[in-house]
């Protein structure tokens, strides 16, 4: 059997850990990644029978993308779609966003959604929240497979301690540190974030927010309400693989203020650190969070971000995050492909 595994997303490492985990768990699946359709390299070869498509979003609006251009980009790739169905390939869709973060062309994200939860052989999601989101949106309950997000465990460095990645950092030994790793973008809810932390007033508290920021509007919003407090660190830019294991070793625990999720690779990524987090009661994090045994919830409107934010100081983040990481253990890449393999093996026997 041959898979495909069609992603735009180069920065974010999940579709070669999924792929290299489906191998690993069936070595009769031969796999093969590539960032767009191609009729050349895909419609023409017989041998690929399974096609796993992920972020359909960007394949028709990557960036900063005009209407037209980007309603023309999607009628070719549900053209290219229909084909390779019509010759006997199995799609499978993971659902990693139901809504464009941005809100960008939203009739297309439902056109696009419309067409792939109707016609997908197989649609993957992380969990039950985005299985009940699916169905309630989109009537589709049939092959819907709930299979987790992997860890991040030895993806990236993690050699560095406490005391060391504060030093590096010229973070205080002694100080508390809140930290929002990732690319910044205003569905992530950063400015509440900022907000919460200076109505709590920790002197002896540090909040760092490091990640790219493509919208320099947002970055400027952003510096405007840390103004020139000085235990709130704006870190603008991408960080590098190497460097993610001291942000995450700095801190005491990472905070998810997100407004919109159907899923959380940042939530695996501080849980394989060990770190627990502050997250709010909405799609993925209650189920993620468990009884809070790996963090904390809030609830906008109920116990809000500021609170939670003071209550995390007096909570047993040792066990907290201890129980985060065995929960990421649990979910290893060979374990989780071998869930995809079936997915696919049921596909083509059906």
């Amino acid at each position: 059997m041959h898979a495909l595994y069609i992603s735009r997303v180069r920065l974010n490492p999940y579709v070669d850990l999924l792929a290299r985990g489906v191998h690993r768990a069936d070595p009769a699946i031969a796999t093969l990644q590539r960032p767009a359709l191609t009729w050349r390299r895909i419609l023409l070869d017989p041998r690929w029978r399974i096609l796993h498509l992920h972020w359909l979003e960007i394949q028709y609006a990557y960036g900063p993308t005009p209407h037209e251009r980007a309603q023309k980009n999607l009628d070719g790739i549900l053209k290219q779609l229909d084909f390779l169905q019509r010759h006997g390939r199995k799609i499978v869709y993971t659902v990693h966003n139901i809504n464009h973060h941005e809100g960008q062309h939203p009739d297309l994200n439902d056109q696009a959604n419309q067409w792939i939860f109707a016609r997908a052989d197989a649609i993957h999601v992380h969990n039950r929240a985005a299985a009940r989101q699916v169905q309630q949106q989109y009537g589709r309950e049939q092959n819907v497979f709930v299979i987790p997000h992997g860890n991040y465990i030895g993806v990236y460095p993690n050699e560095i301690g406490r005391e060391a990645a504060r030093a590096r950092l010229d973070i205080p030994a002694g100080h508390f540190v809140y930290l929002c790793l990732g690319q910044m973008r205003p569905y992530k809810g950063l400015d509440a974030l900022i907000t919460a932390f200076l109505e709590n007033d920790l002197p002896d508290a540090a909040l760092l927010l490091a990640g790219q920021i493509t919208d320099e509007s947002y970055a400027r919003h952003l510096r405007r309400l840390a103004g020139e407090h000085p235990n709130i660190r704006v870190i603008p830019h991408y960080v590098p693989g190497h460097e993610i294991q001291l942000y995450c070793n700095a801190s005491d625990l990472c905070v998810l203020p997100y407004r919109d999720a159907t899923t959380s690779g940042a939530a695996l990524l501080a849980f394989s650190f060990g770190k627990p987090i502050i997250a709010p009661a909405i799609g993925p994090f209650p189920e993620l969070l468990g009884d809070q045994e790996r963090g904390l919830l809030f609830h906008p409107g109920q116990r809000d971000l500021a609170e939670i934010l003071q209550e995390a100081r007096n909570a047993d983040l040792a066990t907290m995050g201890a129980a985060a990481r065995a929960f990421a253990e649990a979910r290893d890449w060979t374990t989780i492909g071998a869930q995809h393999a079936r997915v696919y093996h049921q596909l083509l026997t059906a």
